[in-house]
């Protein structure tokens, strides 16, 4: 049996429908040059999250994912920028 599965990519393109919480969109900014290919689904789990403690958990893969990309010192850069 053969199962359909949605790529990131495509998923992507569906977050203009998606009411963003504002600190998700400013996370979503922050990957927006990170080519890791866990960016992808990063930032569509931000796109979808509303709960404040789930946006807490989310900003530390955000984190962790620009560090691997960019480095820790560039990482906190970009995430000091949003607070």
């Amino acid at each position: 049996m053969l199962h359909r599965l949605e790529s990131p990519d495509t998923a992507l393109a569906d977050l203009a429908d998606i009411d963003i919480h504002p600190q998700a969109a400013a996370l979503i900014d922050t990957l927006a040059d990170c080519r890791h290919p866990r960016a992808g689904r990063l930032t569509v789990r931000l796109a979808e999250s509303h709960d404040a403690e789930e946006l807490a958990m989310l900003r530390g893969e955000v984190l962790n994912l620009l560090a691997l990309s960019f480095g820790p010192a560039e990482a906190q850069r970009r995430l000091q920028a949003v607070q």
